[in-house]
């Protein structure tokens, strides 16, 4: 419309960043905001289509949206601090953002193999776009690489997998707790294929490690 001035980089990320700090949920906000369509990354997820058997429940964007506002509810239930809020709920909102540049078909089936380290790279490029500070995009980005770190392994991980999993999260600002609540997230958000929650093992055998001492 005319004499309506076009929002800033900057003014989307501010907007963005409130509707993952402030109460509410987030995918009603970022779709009142406009800002799904304003943010060419995000708007990406919605004509990108997922394998049924996987996700049921729809796109990506779809199965984002549902796992974004699943971490809120389990930040605010938890107490969290808006910051850390914050984290959990762009995290995991960008978890798949790697798809729609790694999307195949092989077979009559959808694949994204790497789409976890691709999101990564993703994230950061578009953390600096939007202005979000880069010790949050530094944390989201670790978050959404190891995402799917419990896929390529079967059962029980060992302690070696779980320590070094535990020690990349830390050296970039989260935690292997933040990582579990993406990981339930991811899974629960998948409708009539939702899956035990793969973080439990993982937990389990970082509970038996000797406790990270203090930074």
């Amino acid at each position: 419309m005319a004499g309506i001035r076009a929002r800033t980089d900057r003014e989307r990320g501010e907007r963005f960043r409130a509707a993952l700090r402030e109460p509410g949920t987030p995918s009603q906000r970022l779709r009142a905001e406009g800002l799904i369509d304003e943010i060419p990354e995000m708007a990406a997820l919605a004509q990108t289509p997922q394998d049924p058997a996987w996700h049921p429940e729809g796109d990506v964007l779809v199965h984002s949206l549902w796992a974004a506002d699943l971490a809120a509810q389990h930040a605010d239930e938890a107490g969290a601090t808006p910051d850390e809020r914050e984290l959990l709920v762009l995290a995991t909102l960008w978890h798949d953002i790697g798809k729609p540049e790694t999307i195949r078909r092989r077979n009559g089936r959808i694949t994204s193999y790497g789409h976890a380290e691709r999101g990564a790279e993703i994230a950061v490029r578009l953390g600096r776009r939007l202005d979000i500070p880069s010790a949050l995009v530094g944390a989201a980005s670790a978050l959404i690489a190891t995402h799917m770190a419990h896929v390529s392994v079967g059962g029980r991980p060992s302690i070696k997998a779980v320590r070094r999993l535990r020690d990349r999260l830390r050296e970039a600002g989260t935690s292997l707790e933040d990582w579990a609540v993406v990981v339930r997230c991811d899974g629960d958000a998948r409708g009539a294929a939702a899956r035990p929650d793969a973080s439990v093992p993982w937990l389990q055998v970082a509970a038996t490690l000797p406790p990270l001492a203090a930074r």
